[in-house]
């Protein structure tokens, strides 16, 4: 019996999910952004991620669900994609808290949002993350796109910005 529980786990260990990897995704929520057929392929491509999946790839399934509640006309299924979404964020950030992309995912949802969700108490503290780790970041798209969307903010000071582009 401790031999098959042991070759079981073995076998179980080496099944993998199916998990997308983060480039794609990546790719996939610009396109998500906007229109509602492109925010399915993102939900869809995130489906086998769970929390036990890595911080970036849960953050990244958090913002799906936001995506797509902006699409959902039922007001009940909306609130529930938007606090699932919520809820996959933060813990996100919890578990990974110096890590940029998951502060630019949370400030780009964020600053979009509607004020009365009374889901905005992070943008300043993620913006000014954002700018102090800028010259950090190696990823040369991610970098662009943090650039783009912090320069078309209304969040972000002139001043801030040239502290970007130095």
């Amino acid at each position: 019996m401790n031999k098959f529980l042991f070759i079981t786990t073995i076998l179980m260990g080496m099944i993998s999910k199916n998990e997308p990897k983060v480039e794609v995704v990546r790719s996939l929520f610009y396109e998500a952004a906007s229109n509602k057929s492109a925010a399915e392929k993102f939900s869809r491509a995130l489906s086998e991620v769970d929390n036990n999946s890595s911080p970036i790839l849960l953050c990244y399934k958090g913002v799906a669900e936001m995506i797509l509640a902006k699409h959902v006309f039922n007001p009940f299924n909306k609130l529930e994609k938007f606090r699932n979404g919520k809820i996959l964020i933060e813990e996100s950030i919890v578990r990974d808290p110096d890590d940029l992309e998951l502060r630019f995912l949370r400030f780009s949802i964020q600053s979009n949002l509607p004020g009365f969700l009374g889901y905005d108490e992070e943008i300043f503290i993620d913006k000014t993350k954002l700018i102090n780790g800028y010259s950090t970041i190696k990823d040369t798209e991610l970098k662009n796109r943090i650039l783009t969307y912090l320069s078309d903010s209304k969040y972000c000071s002139i001043t801030e910005l040239k502290k970007l582009t130095k």
